[in-house]
Parts: structure tokens; sequence; C-alpha cells
């Protein structure tokens, strides 16, 4: 009893102190509030009315009930009220509201003086045609209002989404990320989030009912495991145990292979606590699949080809390209066999610089070894190539303008390319000569120099920019400093250099074409034959040129992927030279998904582990997987696809943000919902946890 009381008197201090500190709220009038709890639910749509308008226009009997949005302030034009309205089919479609007193209350009129932009609101009325300018009904499609009979405010909104109103209409992607509601109202977002949804459906379609794919989802609190990235701990109450967001259902699926399911997918969450860029999330989405008894990685690649070709068609009415033999674009066929090309690593990065090459760009390098010589770290990088921009800017102009970012080192992520702008004729056939005693320039001759095959092989001219970096001869650097180069060149100048189109032209004909729109073209390759080990990086971004360790390996992909059975016996006697089952699919640069072939064999696996990683307690972090590889467990392999960046794409978007209902921002903040956010020391210790006071 005693306690009970002490506990009421607590509560009742503690209500007293507060009353002093705050204002408690007010119950909000009961006849006013409930009014908005009750109204009339929508019969139709903006979009509906519109597709069939000659049914209701001027068909008072045809009542029209719709719900949504005030899309602009409402204007009183002598005694006739007008509104826009917005509703939730998310085509961005509105609708004028007209009031007149012959057809509507008075104090219906009246409370449209009051509503403002974003005010939630339900209409009944009837459509009419609307008078435009000219009234050129014939030219033009009938556009139609809606004459009010009844109109309710359902609930205002504030001052602060009246002053982002003009915002909205120009710029809704500057609306304050806290606020990011009102920016998804907008029709830009309502149309991503209403493409990604199509998207999911049409992945699930496709793999269930084309691919008798089955989909099960995978537990999120897993455990910490060594996958590259850092991940997110959640601590438990019990003392030194932790769970792991996983970065991907990778261990799994691959259990999942041991236990009778042939073909699994999910589209799953996945978590990486790593540095945020425009492409990056802590928390992102990918379509995940996996299937056994595989012997070819052209089983995988084809469903993946199906999966993303049907996306692009049917629902970005897009048509995906591939590169021919003749490094020509050309519409991808409609056969059995894998549809885009492929494109090996090595060629990748010598010929592009990159391991995801945008191929709508024809840019290629020259190797210059022959020519020149590295001044510094020529035993590691002794390969020196050049990339022309031919034709990059007017010659004629006295100070013509080179973008600065081609030459900036800001621009890059270590040594930046040594960019030399072609003016004159002189220049292109001496370009190099007044350089060679320049300290920048970094080069030397090469004993085996002619400068009539230079003059020849580059057959430079004015206007053409070339730039020269170094390498090593087998790349680990991705990308290459002239990679990166080619991206910065391709981000300036994006419609120039553009790789031809071969299209039908009747018959058996082809017409070959560079007019085109780079942005509304889409042409896939797959990446193949990765190193399956690359050496550790020992050194920081602050040096030019990076240094790897001579003996620690990591993986190029993940420590579960297969070596290609031909270097099998390099995997003991040198295992820098094997080469992995992997494979990227890459599309305008993108590298929108990538998988392996896996290791299914228990000892290959565990000397994989313990011999090359070096991973000692590989049991403890793995014995998991390895008893499921060791009852029987088919040969499999698998696949993600980045379902944001596919979505991305799709809408014409660089951000993967665009396509994410509430992201993060570039601090892992949700401005939103305000996350993370503190955790008293109460709550902490339950879990073993401290706060660290002296750096807080």
């Amino acid at each position: 009893m005693r306690s009970t009381v002490t506990s009421g008197w607590t509560l009742l201090s503690r209500a007293v102190s507060h009353s002093v500190s705050r204002r408690y709220s007010l119950l909000p009038e009961k006849k006013i509030t409930l009014e908005k709890f009750e109204f009339p639910s929508a019969t139709h749509t903006i979009a509906g009315v519109t597709r069939d308008l000659d049914n209701y226009l001027d068909n008072q009997d045809a009542k029209i009930i719709l719900n949504g949005h005030m899309n602009r302030k409402p204007k009183k034009i002598s005694k006739l009220g007008f509104a826009e309205l917005r509703d939730g089919s998310g085509d961005g479609q509105v609708v004028q509201l007209m009031m007149s007193p012959e057809t509507t209350d008075e104090k219906y009129l009246e409370l449209l003086k009051t509503s403002k932009p974003e005010d939630s609101v339900a209409v009944i009325g009837y459509a009419r045609e609307k008078q435009t300018k000219g009234n050129d009904f014939e030219s033009k499609e009938k556009q139609w209002e809606l004459v009010v009979e009844k109109y309710q405010v359902l609930n205002p909104s504030t001052l602060e989404a009246s002053r982002l109103d003009y915002l909205k209409h120009t710029n809704p992607e500057d609306i304050p990320p806290h606020l990011r509601y009102l920016q998804l109202r907008t029709p830009f977002y309502q149309k991503t989030l209403r493409t990604r949804s199509k998207v999911a459906q049409l992945v699930r379609n496709t793999l269930i009912d084309d691919h008798e794919f089955v989909e099960i989802e995978t537990p999120l609190l897993f455990k910490s495991t060594p996958e590259g990235a850092r991940e997110f701990l959640v601590p438990t109450r019990t003392p030194e145990r932790f769970y792991a967001l996983p970065q991907s259902p990778q261990q799994y699926k691959q259990i999942l292979m041991s236990s009778g399911f042939t073909k699994y997918f999910q589209i799953a969450r996945c978590f990486r606590d790593e540095d945020l860029r425009a492409d990056r999330q802590p928390e992102f989405t990918q379509i995940d699949l996996e299937m056994s008894f595989i012997n070819n990685k052209d089983q995988i690649c084809r469903v993946v080809e199906d999966i993303v070709n049907r996306i692009w068609n049917e629902i970005g009415g897009l048509k995906m390209y591939t590169l021919n033999d003749n490094g020509e674009m050309e519409q991808v066929s409609k056969n059995d066999k894998l549809r885009f090309s492929q494109l090996s690593y090595i060629d990748a990065l010598t010929n592009y610089g990159i391991d995801k090459p945008d191929l709508r760009y024809q840019l290629k390098f020259h190797d210059l070894s022959k020519h020149f010589e590295p001044m510094n770290h020529s035993a590691e990088f002794p390969i020196v190539e050049a990339c022309i921009l031919r034709g990059a800017f007017d010659p004629t102009i006295k100070k013509p303008k080179i973008p600065k970012a081609l030459s900036d080192h800001d621009s890059y992520t270590r040594r930046a390319a040594v960019v030399i702008p072609i003016t004159n004729d002189y220049e292109a056939k001496n370009w190099f000569k007044g350089l060679l005693k320049k300290e920048w320039f970094k080069f030397k001759l090469q004993t085996s120099h002619n400068e009539t095959e230079l003059l020849k092989e580059l057959d430079l001219k004015p206007g053409d920019i070339i730039a020269l970096a170094t390498r090593a001869e087998f790349p680990y650097e991705n990308p290459t400093p002239l990679g990166r180069f080619r991206q910065l060149a391709i981000q300036n100048y994006p419609t120039k250099w553009l790789t031809p189109i071969r299209r039908r032209a009747g018959g058996d004909k082809h017409e070959i074409s560079t007019d085109y729109d780079p942005s509304k073209v889409f042409i896939g390759t797959w990446v193949v034959d990765f190193p399956l080990f690359s050496p550790v990086e020992i050194n920081d971004l602050t040096e030019e040129f990076p240094q790897y360790s001579a003996t620690a390996l990591e993986s190029t992909h993940h420590p579960f992927t297969m070596a290609k059975t031909e270097d099998y016996d390099y995997l003991e006697s040198n295992p820098k030279k094997v080469h992995g089952e992997h494979y990227d699919l890459v599309i305008n640069g993108v590298e929108v998904g990538g998988g392996s072939r896996r290791i299914h064999d228990f000892n290959l696996q565990q000397y994989v582990f313990e011999n090359i990683l070096g991973i000692t307690n590989y049991d403890a972090l793995f014995g998991h997987l390895l008893k499921a590889l060791s009852m029987g467990c088919p040969p499999h392999a698998g696949l993600a696809l980045g379902f944001d960046r596919l979505c991305a794409m799709l809408v014409g978007s660089s951000s993967i943000r665009d396509v994410i209902a509430f992201p993060k921002n570039q601090k892992g903040v949700d401005p939103v919902i305000g996350s993370p956010s503190d955790v008293p020391d109460s709550s902490l210790s339950l879990y073993y946890i401290k706060k660290d006071k002296e750096n807080n």
C-alpha cells in the first residue's frame, strides 16, 4: 500500500513540475475534428474520367467524387472560384475545380477562400468541358473541369507547405529533405516509386511463372563475418553476443541450395556501413537469386537477361542494345542464347581503364609504351597509354575552353592524367618534344621510339585533346588514371564519340547512325574472367601510386567464388594467376549486378579460407556453411542485381535516392525521422554498452 501511495505522489509531483515548464495541448473541438473523419470516398480518379470523358461530359446525373490535394492556391474571379485538384492516381494529372453561385453553395465558396496548397479535400460534382483560349477543340484533346457541388477540407495544410508551393512546381528536388512526404506528392517522385513497384511485380512474375523460382525470405539478424564492407552490429541482452545485419543473403542462399531448393530468389534488404555517395545507401535492395545443378554461367546469365530486358521493354518502353563484332550497337534479339556481349576483365582495363565501361562511347586507349617510359615507378607501372578526344574543341578560337575537370587532381583518386590540347598543325606533329623537358610531363622517350610510327598511329589534328597516364601491366587500380579521364570526358562531352547504332531499314538493309540521344540508349555487356584474388592495398589514397602487399591476398568478389577450372593448379603455385568464375552485368557504365559459380566442395572451400586468404578461424565464421557443403550440396551459381540502381536508371535518375521512399543523406541520417538517435544509458545497460563520455 505504501509503495502505491509513494508512486502516486511521484506521478503527481512530475505532473505539477511539467505543468510549470510546458503547456499541455487541449482536446480539439469535437464537431470540427470528427467531420474530418466523415467524408465521401472517391468514386473516380481524374485519369479514369479523362479516359472515358464522353460518358461524363455535361451529365449532371453522373456524379463524380474525387479525393486528393489542392495543387495550387485557389483563385476567385468575380463570383467564380477556381482551384486545381491532384488525386492519388500518381500520374501527375490535375483537374480544375469550378465553383459558381448557380451550382455551389455559398459556404463552399467561402471555404475555398481559406483553402491552401496541399490541403487534403473531398469534392463532389459533375464534368463539364473546359473552355480554353480560342475554343479550338478540333486540334487538341478535349479538356474538362469539375463543376463543384460539395467541397470538404479533410485536413488543412500549414503555411510552410504554402511557402514551398512554387518550389514544388519548379524544382521539387530542392524541397527540404525533412519534408520528404511533400516531395513525394509531386509527379516525378510519384512516378519513380510506382515504377519501382511495377518492376518488383514483374521480377516476381518472371522468376516464378516463367522460370519456376521459389521466393524465400532469409533472416535479417545474421552473424558477423568478413565480407568486405563494415557491418551494422545489433547488440543482444546476452553478454558479448551480437547480431550483424546482412550485407547480402550470400551464405543463406548457398545453404538453401543444400536444402533441396534448386531455384531461389528474393527481393532482399541488405546493409553496409560504408561511405555514402549518389549510388549508395546504408540499406539497399537487391534482386537475389541462386540456382543449383549449374555447370555453366550462361544458365544464370540467360535468366538475368530475361529479367533485365523485360524491365526495360515492358515497363520502360525502351530497347536494350548489345555490342556486335563490328563494334556497333544493335538491338538485342529474342532467342535462347545470351544476347549481351562479353568482355574480359583485362580487355576492359586495357581498352577502357575500368571494369564497368560505358560502351555507348567509342573511346579506346593507345598503348604508347614502345615510345614513352614513365619517370616514376617504371618497374611497377611501366605501361604508358593515351586516350584521344578527337574534335573536342574549335581550334580557331584563340583561347578554347577545355574542361578543368579533365586535368584537375581533385577529379582523380590518385594521380591525374597529363592532358594536352592540340591547337594547331605544328602541335599535332610536335606535341611531345617541348614537353619532354618539363617536370610535370613525367615521361621520357624509349630507345625503341619511332616518331613516324607514333604520328601515324595517333593521327592528331587541331582541336583534339590527348591524355597520357601510366598503369600496371596487369592493373588492379580500378579505374586507372586514364579510365577516370575517360569517365570525365564522357561527363563533359555527353554527345561526342558515340558508338554507332545499327538499325534495320527495311528488308535485309541496315542503316548505321550516331544521331541519337545517349540518355535514351542502354547497352549491356557481361564483364568476365576477373582475377579470383587481388593483392591487399597497403598505402592510403594520398600517395600517387598504390602499393600492394607481396603476400596478403583478398577475394576480388567474395571468398565463395569458384576458380576457372583451367587455372586450378595455380591455386597452390600462384593464386594471383587464377581467374574466377565471376561475372558482372554492366549497363551504360554502371555495374547493375554481379555473381559467380560457387565453390560447393567442402575441402576446396576450406583450402581457400585457410591457405590463400589466411582466415584461420574459418570454422567459427563459416562452419555452418562448410557443414552444409559437406552434406551433398549440389554445384550452384547465383547473382544479385542492384534493384535500386535498376529502378534509378529506368526513370532517368543518377541517384538511387530518387527511387527510395525515405533515403538516408550522406551522413547516414534519415532527415524525416531523425534516425539514428540517442539512447538513454538505462536502455544501453541492458545490452552491456556504455557511452564513451570522453569523446562526446
